[in-house]
């Protein structure tokens, strides 16, 4: 028998599988066949493909401005079909549910942990014979709807200790001299988004005051301004962003042009830095 409760139906979506094929499509179909009166948004259908570092950061930066209880089903999964875990993590205001590859992680590490369970019941599946390439459609989107029509996540499978969980973190780390980060986002304009908080620059810098960024072994000098609209045309400009992380930019330019970067790279600030720690998202 299962066991059911009520619970809100509003599912949030977030996928690598862009906007000119069928995948997004499909597992909407698949959600709304089990449950007609799901609530669908998307964060998007269209973030960067295999890229678990944007992917995390477009989780991290978004789940908060949802309603509690809302079903995050992220489908970012290069490693589909292989024996990396389907998960369902249940915290005191939401379920996420998608690959143990780190992309949840971020998220999940800001809130309070119920319970994580690792999707292995084959009645729960689509079909008995499911595709190697599509647990989207066949594992995440069915396990985000029975949730959302309130199946209790342990009729899914075993629970997972959260030490066990494939970790990626946001880092940064401070010292006397220096504050090095990592790029997390960049996005559609170019501006380049990082791990580092906006308190480094509010307690360490003035604004229109230059600094020194060190990115893949180049420098470059970048104005700490409120925002876009006061830097020169071509000028590289650090600010923070509207997720409150150092960020970046170009005004009407592009930043990661300029730098030449990608997710994941290192990315520094230098001069006096009050606090000697470093911390992890």
């Amino acid at each position: 028998m299962i066991n059911m409760r009520r619970v809100p139906n509003q599912i949030a979506i977030l996928t690598d599988f862009g906007l000119n094929d069928n995948y997004n499509g499909v597992m909407e179909a698949v959600i709304k066949k089990i449950n007609p009166e799901a609530k669908i948004t998307y964060i998007s259908g269209n973030s960067k493909p295999f890229n678990l570092i944007a992917g995390a950061y477009l989780l991290y930066t978004s789940y908060k401005y949802f309603p509690r209880n809302t079903i995050f089903l992220v489908v970012i999964d290069p490693g589909v079909g292989t024996s990396r875990r389907p998960l369902i993590i249940k915290t005191k205001n939401y379920v996420f549910i998608g690959p143990d590859n780190g992309v949840l992680y971020p998220a999940i590490t800001s809130e309070e942990i119920v319970k994580i369970i690792e999707i292995k019941n084959e009645k729960l599946y689509l079909a008995k014979t499911i595709s190697n390439t599509f647990h989207g459609r066949d594992i995440f989107s069915v396990a985000a709807a029975f949730i959302s029509i309130g199946v209790e996540i342990d009729t899914f499978g075993n629970q997972v200790r959260y030490e066990d969980l494939t970790k990626l973190n946001f880092t940064y780390k401070p010292s006397k001299s220096e504050i090095c980060g990592k790029v997390l986002y960049i996005d559609h304009f170019g501006n380049v988004a990082t791990s580092i908080p906006k308190e480094v620059l509010l307690n360490n810098f003035k604004y229109d005051e230059n600094i020194e960024i060190k990115v893949n072994n180049s420098k470059h000098k970048c104005r700490f301004v409120k925002t876009f609209g006061y830097g020169m045309e071509n000028e590289l400009l650090i600010y923070f962003n509207g997720y409150f992380l150092v960020e970046i930019g170009i005004n009407k330019g592009s930043a990661k042009d300029k730098l030449n970067v990608r997710e994941g790279d290192e990315i520094c600030l230098e001069g006096y830095i009050q606090e000697d720690f470093s911390h992890s998202i």
